[in-house]
């Protein structure tokens, strides 16, 4: 689609948040999970779908890495939504001596236009992948701070 944002008519929408973390520690790494966040697209059309995704790692072994990524899933089709995939927190760090525990928290944003020839219902879907190192806690967050959340506008 082309234009400008002033030319693009907005003919449906939808919005949905998270209502509660998801913890990814108990599935495999490399898993994609369904966090429960969804919407279904009513009709055929084109849609820009955007999702802001608040991932948490913890670590206390020297040498890890690890990272959350995110993606948008189509379930009608069975096809990740093309370009949403995104790292939505990364920890890479290799310090010499003893172990020291780090928490980190960070946000991913996905932005995309997806253009479906039937009703779909797209929905969030996260994993933890570790590289090295063992990871203690990594997981979804949504909350007072900062909510996960997906969303969608019909434009054509």
């Amino acid at each position: 689609m082309t234009g400008t944002a002033a030319s693009i008519q907005i003919r449906g929408s939808g919005f949905a948040v998270l209502p509660a973390g998801v913890n990814l520690m108990p599935f495999a790494s490399g898993a994609f999970v369904d966090l429960g966040l969804s919407l279904a697209l009513p009709t055929p059309g084109t849609y820009h779908l955007d999702a802001v995704v608040r991932g948490n790692v913890g670590r206390v072994s020297v040498g890890e890495n690890v990272l959350i990524t995110a993606r948008l899933w189509d379930g009608a089709a069975g096809v990740i939504v093309p370009s949403s995939e995104a790292i939505v927190v990364q920890i890479a760090e290799f310090p010499e001596g003893a172990a020291t525990a780090l928490q980190w928290n960070s946000s991913a944003a996905i932005s995309v236009e997806y253009t479906v020839a039937s009703p779909r219902t797209i929905r969030v879907e996260a994993a933890r992948t570790d590289i090295s190192g063992t990871t203690e806690v990594a997981g979804i967050g949504s909350g007072a701070i900062q909510q996960t959340t997906l969303r969608y506008q019909r434009v054509a």
